[in-house]
């Protein structure tokens, strides 16, 4: 697959009060997002494709998707796809 560009942004959620231990809340994240914008002259099925075996295939995203909530963003020529 040929890329022009990619950029990954990772955010994630949590409740503040576990930093400091308060009322008992954990101090993990509750979720985090993945979103990834890809320019590319290839076709939108082909970065799918990818993505899907990138997922599937990438030891990170197995342990975190086991720890939390995890949502990913795909963005391919400035349109939101679904991964």
């Amino acid at each position: 697959m040929s890329v022009d560009s990619l950029e990954t942004t990772v955010t994630g959620s949590w409740d503040r009060r576990g930093l400091f231990e308060i009322d008992n809340v954990a101090p993990y994240f509750i979720g985090i997002t993945v979103e990834t914008k890809v320019s590319t002259r290839d076709p939108v099925e082909r970065v799918v494709q990818v993505a899907k075996e990138t997922h599937r295939r990438c030891p990170v995203h197995a342990t975190l998707a086991r720890a939390t909530d995890l949502t990913f963003k795909l963005v391919v020529n400035g349109q939101s796809v679904q991964i």
